[in-house]
């Protein structure tokens, strides 16, 4: 394994802000977001090394500056989505509590997706494999899974609750738009199935005990009836 290229958009300083996630663009391999906790997304093209956009969400402007102040915070989470042909739009989560869309086509606008009541940090987004009008997000140390429909902006179309602990991984199924995979603190991965939205989704259809906090997951693209978990110093596969 050899270091092939190295990006760094800072050229000022010896030192840059923390990164806090990242994302690969399914449909063009030669884009990258990064997030950061100085407030900002960058979008790498990786055959030329350099930044092809740059958001600073303190300097956006227009309908969104004016709606709200979003992502003044640390920025935690980016990820792409597959809508609009798969390669232009992502969105993003942070510290302010906030999920945002971008569209690299006008950067200049950005659309308020979700903002949580109470204002806590949003640590992570993950968009429906399937059916890209939905994404799934969840709060620091929150218990809840809560799903959006970016055509109803600011109101979750489902909450998922089961979980006694903090939830701190979901994953979507690769080949359906109605199931998603959640693992928490409280040992559990859960699997729900949300078509029967926007009518409450009360139980999951399938649930996992580990012996250990789950802190990540994962639902295998290719091989969809495999989910994979990890905790303490464990890697479990799991057969749904």
């Amino acid at each position: 394994v050899k270091l092939e290229s190295l990006l760094n958009n800072n050229k000022n300083s010896d030192f840059c802000a923390p990164l806090t996630s990242f994302d690969w663009n399914e449909l063009d391999p030669n884009l990258v977001g990064t997030s950061s906790i100085d407030t900002t997304c960058t979008i790498w093209g990786l055959e030329t090394g350099q930044a092809i956009g740059r958001i600073d969400n303190n300097s956006v402007t227009g309908m969104v500056r004016t709606q709200l102040i979003a992502h003044d915070k640390e920025v935690f989470d980016i990820a792409f989505s597959r809508a609009g042909g798969g390669r232009d739009i992502f969105a993003s989560v942070g510290a302010d509590g906030s999920v945002r869309m971008f569209d690299l086509r006008h950067l200049e606008h950005s659309t308020i997706i979700y903002e949580d009541a109470q204002q806590q940090p949003l640590l992570r987004l993950c968009w429906n494999k399937q059916d890209p009008n939905y994404l799934a997000t969840m709060a620091t140390d929150g218990l809840e899974v809560i799903i959006l429909d970016v055509r109803v902006p600011c109101t979750p179309v489902a909450t998922l609750k089961n979980h006694t602990a903090c939830v701190n991984g979901i994953a979507w199924a690769p080949h359906s738009s109605c199931h998603i995979c959640s693992a928490a603190d409280d040992h559990q991965a859960l699997i729900w199935d949300i078509q029967q939205m926007p009518r409450p989704i009360d139980d999951p259809i399938l649930a996992y005990r580990a012996d250990g906090e789950i802190n990540q997951v994962q639902w295998a693209a290719g091989q969809p009836d495999w989910i994979a978990i990890c905790y303490n110093q464990s890697m479990e596969i799991l057969r749904v």
